[in-house]
């Protein structure tokens, strides 16, 4: 029981980090398809950076075209890792408290 205990606490946070990096990559993905573009062929392009290239075409995606959209903002992705890190802390003492009356 320990054990299983221990692995949780080890990957729990590696498991987080994996969530947080997925809703940026769907955030990313969703606005690159909502976006107007100039043209549809830039849409395209984005849309296939972004799928193919992973968090990576994501971040790329951020800072190239999100981040100077003045009327986008990253207050719910904030608003989700504040939640989850909360969660976190939560399981981190339940986690505890079982392990130490163990």
């Amino acid at each position: 029981m320990a054990t299983l205990i221990s692995f949780i606490s080890l990957f729990l946070p590696l498991i987080l980090i994996g969530i947080l990096f997925f809703v940026f990559w769907i955030m990313m993905l969703v606005d690159s398809i909502t976006r107007k573009y100039k043209n549809d062929s830039e849409k395209i392009v984005w849309v296939l950076v972004i799928i193919f290239l992973g968090f990576l075409g994501a971040l790329v995606y951020y800072f190239v075209i999100y981040f100077n959209d003045k009327n986008k903002s990253l207050k719910w992705f904030w608003w989700t890792v504040l939640i989850l890190f909360c969660v976190f802390i939560i399981l981190l003492i339940l986690l505890g408290s079982f392990y130490f009356s163990v």
